[in-house]
């Protein structure tokens, strides 16, 4: 039997959209219908299964979860706070506390209310006021039952998805608007992680741990060029270190959330943005085995 060290949390993790089902105030629901990916309709209904899917939870030995709240259910309207889905994000706190299972709460993942994408969304520099506005409401209703939370998820990928490839909302490929973003996210997480100390010392509760959740790859050269070393340094400085240097500048992150996935076996062929920072190796050089998304099966490369 393995047994971990004492106080060592073990668990899973989901997001909002990807789980609760019916999140039509977001903005992936429009979108995914507008481009014809599979529409995520009711999930896996977790909304309203929490409870027995926590028992699931409980029943593999788990003692900590991450999940998020969806912003769009919380304010569906721009200043109109739904107070029965504040009710029910605290229930659902409360439900993991009830199992002993510690919560891990995320506060942005990915996905935006509508009225705010409308507003141009995190180009915006309206956004870091906002969204400190929903951070507060948020703290208040769960400063006594959350001790860790992570302000925005995989800020890098959320940027570079949707403002750099444009897979995601809004779908641009701006440098532009991905700097704007970039720099009003890194704002935003730095008056939020403030604002949450300050709720939880005005209320005299433990000083709680605030960071964000980070993707980070292990970046190698495919064929050992001038071009393929450049795109390594580049991508380990803006995807890896970039958003972390800035908000550990401002004494902003109590721990760093990795998330780590893969290795990316960098093969540079053109010399535009999307090139440096997103061309892989196409010709199965160095292969391992992949995993049921096709990623690198690359263990070693978290050290």
């Amino acid at each position: 039997m393995i047994r971990f060290p004492k106080d060592f949390l073990w668990g899973a993790a989901t997001s909002s959209y990807q789980v609760e089902g019916n999140n039509t105030n977001a903005d992936w629901w429009p979108w995914e219908k507008k481009c014809g990916h599979q529409p995520s309709g009711d999930a896996c209904r977790h909304y309203e299964f929490y409870e027995s899917d926590f028992d699931l939870i409980k029943s593999l030995n788990h003692n900590a979860h991450r999940l998020s709240i969806e912003w769009s259910r919380v304010e569906p309207l721009e200043g109109e706070f739904d107070e029965q889905a504040i009710a029910h994000y605290v229930a659902v706190i409360k439900a993991l506390r009830t199992r002993g299972i510690e919560p891990l709460v995320t506060l942005h993942h990915f996905t935006n209310p509508i009225w705010l994408a409308e507003k141009g969304g995190w180009e915006n520099p309206i956004v870091v006021d906002l969204f400190a506005r929903y951070v507060k409401v948020m703290t208040k209703a769960l400063k006594t039952e959350v001790h860790f939370w992570n302000t925005i998820n995989e800020p890098t990928i959320f940027i570079s998805h949707a403002y750099l490839f444009g897979w995601w909302p809004p779908q641009k490929k701006s440098l532009w608007s991905l700097k704007k973003a970039q720099d009003h996210m890194v704002l935003a997480h730095i008056k939020a992680y403030r604002l949450m100390k300050d709720v939880y010392a005005r209320h005299d509760l433990p000083v709680p741990m605030i960071s964000i959740a980070h993707h980070m790859q292990d970046f190698m050269p495919c064929r050992d060029t001038w071009l393929n070393r450049y795109a390594v340094e580049l991508r380990y400085q803006w995807l890896n270190f970039g958003f972390l240097d800035r908000i550990d500048a401002e004494n902003t992150m109590d721990f760093i959330g990795l998330n780590y996935y893969s290795r990316q076996l960098v093969d540079v062929r053109g010399l535009g943005p999307q090139n440096l920072l997103g061309d892989v190796c196409k010709e199965g050089h160095n292969p391992v085995k992949k995993n049921s998304l096709g990623w690198d099966i690359y263990p070693q490369g978290i050290y």
